[in-house]
């Protein structure tokens, strides 16, 4: 479900992408801007958007996506975050590259430990896009570029 952030942090995100640790965004979005940054997991699917050079989500299922739950604590990191990913609070969903959605997270071993923020595509921006499902879960070991 999207939601308003919270006025105060910490706000849990899972990063599936390029705002993993070493990822082309991790700099400017990330790095020194999370106190922690922790592996992860969520139920859903991951494709490597060729045409883009960047991953989408669709949540759910029984198909499990790595990558990365960090904290932040400034509202401020959130908001560039939305910015970043095309998100625009309260706009039509089909008007936004991605959502903002809630969704459990879990340990690597497989045990829930919080709930997260999570970009979600639709699965017909993926298609427009021409998505490529990544069987391993993990983008970065499919996409070494």
């Amino acid at each position: 479900m999207t939601s308003d952030l919270p006025e105060n942090g910490p706000y849990y995100v899972f990063v599936y992408g390029t705002l993993k640790p070493g990822g082309r965004y991790w700099p400017q979005y990330a790095e020194g801007k999370v106190t922690a940054s922790i592996p992860a997991m969520v139920h859903g699917t991951i494709y490597h958007l060729a045409a883009c050079g960047y991953p989408g989500v669709i949540l759910g299922g029984s198909g499990w996506v790595h990558g990365y739950m960090h904290v932040f604590e400034e509202k401020s990191a959130m908001e560039a975050l939305d910015h970043l990913e095309g998100f625009v609070p309260g706009a039509d969903p089909s008007s936004c590259e991605y959502i903002r959605r809630t969704a459990p997270a879990f340990d690597p071993s497989g045990d829930p430990f919080a709930t997260v923020w999570v970009y979600e595509m639709t699965a017909e921006k993926i298609a427009q896009l021409g998505g490529e499902k990544v069987p391993s879960g993990n983008w970065r070991a499919h996409n070494r570029s």
